[in-house]
């Protein structure tokens, strides 16, 4: 029932099937998430390192909420996202809310949009999922490529202390609540695989989903070291929602770089 191919779990062929499967959940799973203070964090990064885009691109976007909540601020927002279902969903809403967020389906680790941007974003330990280092350096190098000069990229990424200590083990079964939810998560230290088995139960379509989602555990040294490989340099690496400097008790961690 939970099966998923091994070169899938060694690469990055799955995360969009692992989220076409949830799209039609996923905003109202996420219906609690407080977007807003995720977004207003960024900007007090952006006011500590004394900068001030116009152009943003969100890496990763899912279904646009991040997005959406930028250009309503007044930026220019572009969004990308391996899941065609999720920018399927980002497309109808950005449509609502009078169609300034361009939306495409591509992957993080190959997209290629022919322009640059002030900053790239990726937020909610999306790039967690890249499976494979020589992915996630490629992944890097796409958002560096992107990057105007003196561009920032700022991004979030959950780490082994928060992945072996199971912070996916998470479960709502309330029958009041639309999503029902059970997710279990293993960890391997040989690998620093999170695998992360998930049942949904959709209260208003009676639709319900078992999918894997699987995360990879990087260092935070490890993902500096990259970030210079791929031309960026790292201003800051900050405990979430914070200014102290990352540590191995941080369950979450932002990255901030300069090309």
């Amino acid at each position: 029932m939970f099966n998923m191919q091994q070169d899938e779990i060694n690469g990055s062929n799955g995360i969009d099937r692992q989220f076409n499967d949830i799209a039609f959940l996923y905003d109202d799973l996420m219906s609690a998430v407080p977007y807003s203070g995720w977004i207003n964090y960024v900007e007090e990064l952006l006011r500590e390192h004394k900068y001030r885009p116009v152009t943003v691109l969100d890496l990763c976007c899912g279904t646009g909420s991040a997005s959406l909540l930028l250009a309503r601020k007044g930026y220019k927002v572009t969004g990308v996202d391996i899941s065609p279902r999720m920018i399927e969903i980002a497309k109808e809403r950005s449509a609502q809310a009078g169609g300034d967020v361009e939306f495409y389906v591509q992957d993080a680790t190959r997209f290629n949009l022919g322009r640059c941007f002030n900053l790239v974003i990726s937020l909610f330990d999306s790039l967690n999922y890249i499976l494979k280092p020589d992915h996630l350096l490629e992944a890097f190098r796409r958002a560096a490529i992107h990057l105007d000069e003196g561009g920032l990229f700022i991004f979030d990424m959950n780490t082994e202390y928060a992945l072996a200590a199971g912070l996916f083990n998470q479960r709502n079964l309330d029958k009041d609540d639309l999503v029902q939810y059970n997710w279990c998560s293993t960890y391997n230290p040989a690998t620093r695989i999170c695998t992360i088995k998930m049942s949904f139960l959709h209260k208003e379509t009676q639709k319900r989903v078992e999918t894997v989602h699987y995360q990879h555990a990087y260092q935070v040294d490890e993902i500096i070291d990259m970030l210079g490989r791929a031309g960026l340099n790292v201003l800051a690496a900050y405990c979430a929602y914070t200014f102290r400097k990352a540590s191995d008790r941080c369950d979450r961690v932002f990255f901030v770089a300069q090309k």
